[in-house]
């Protein structure tokens, strides 16, 4: 289980965050058009997100399990 840890915070984050960027790419689409439905946003945009997102999850992943191990 320990070894999981690293893996288990990246993928905790990237599901927490990718929700987030997707709530504040609706956010700001709101901004200018009140009206709008959330929604995804298209491919390129999304892909882009979650490629951002992933990096630093996988970052967060690798930061606190090295934290824990000298801690």
């Amino acid at each position: 289980m320990k070894k999981n840890l690293g893996l288990i915070v990246g993928a905790t984050t990237f599901a927490l965050f990718m929700t987030e960027a997707i709530i504040h790419f609706n956010m700001g689409i709101s901004k200018k058009d009140p009206n709008h439905k959330f929604s995804l946003p298209d491919t390129p945009d999304l892909t882009r997100l979650a490629l951002m997102v992933g990096l630093f999850s996988i970052m967060n992943g690798v930061i606190i399990e090295e934290v824990k191990r000298v801690a």
